[in-house]
C-alpha cells in the first residue's frame, strides 16, 4: 500500500535554493518570535519567514521551516514553544498548499489565506494552551485578555479560544503584511526561480 505521502518526491523538491532559504526564513521568525517573547507583546511574529517559504517553495518546505524555528525558539527563548511546533507545521502546510492553487495571485485569495491560518493557529493553539498549560501558557500578552474574559464568562475554553482568535487576527495580519512586502523586494529572476516550483 502506498504511502498517502511522498517523502521522496518532498525531498527531492528541496533543492539548493529552497536549502538556502529555509535557515534564512528560520532566522527571520526567530528575531520576530524572540522580540515578542522578551517585550511580552501581544503578538508573535514567528511566522515571517514561514509565509516567505510557503508562498517561494511549497507546503512541506514551509511545515519544515516552522517546526525548526519552534525548536529553536525553545531553545533560545522559551521552552514553551515546543508542542506549539505542532502549530507551525500545519500553518506553513495548509499556507503552502493554498500559495500553490495561485491563491497569492489575488488580493481575495491572501486575504483567505490569512484568515484560513488564522483559524487553523487559533484552534491549534487553543487546544494546546488549554490541556497542555491549563488555560495560559505566558509566552506573551495575552494572558491578561483571557483572564480578563474568564472573569466575565466564566468558560476557560471560550475565553482562551476568544483572545486567541483576537491576537491571531492581529498577528497574522501582520505577518502577512511584512511577508509580502519582503517578497516584493525580492529581485524578480530570483522570484520566478522560486515561483515556478510552486506551480
Amino acid at each position: 500500500m502506498k504511502s498517502i505521502f511522498n517523502f521522496d518526491r518532498i525531498f527531492l523538491k528541496m533543492d539548493t535554493k529552497v536549502i538556502v532559504l529555509i535557515p534564512i526564513a528560520v532566522g527571520i521568525n526567530l528575531v520576530g518570535g524572540t522580540l515578542c517573547s522578551t517585550l511580552k507583546l501581544p503578538i508573535f511574529l514567528d511566522m515571517i519567514g514561514t509565509i516567505i517559504v510557503a508562498c517561494l517553495a511549497g507546503p512541506w518546505s514551509a511545515a519544515f521551516s516552522g517546526v525548526l524555528t519552534n525548536i529553536f525558539l525553545a531553545v533560545v527563548a522559551n521552552p514553551v514553544y515546543l508542542p506549539y511546533a505542532v502549530v507551525s507545521f500545519l500553518c506553513g502546510l495548509i499556507t503552502g498548499y493554498m500559495a500553490k492553487l495561485g491563491m497569492i495571485r489575488k488580493k481575495i485569495g491572501i486575504v483567505l489565506m490569512w484568515l484560513v491560518c488564522a483559524l487553523t493557529n487559533t484552534i491549534m493553539a487553543s487546544l494546546i494552551t488549554l490541556y497542555i498549560y491549563g488555560g495560559a501558557s505566558g509566552l506573551n500578552g495575552t494572558a491578561i485578555l483571557t483572564v480578563a474574559l474568564l472573569t466575565t464568562t466564566k468558560k476557560i475554553f471560550l475565553s482562551v479560544l476568544s483572545s486567541a482568535m483576537l491576537e491571531n487576527l492581529i498577528d497574522k495580519g501582520l505577518v502577512f503584511i511584512i511577508a509580502f512586502l519582503i517578497i516584493r523586494k525580492i529581485p524578480e529572476h530570483f522570484l520566478n526561480q522560486y515561483m515556478a516550483d510552486t506551480k
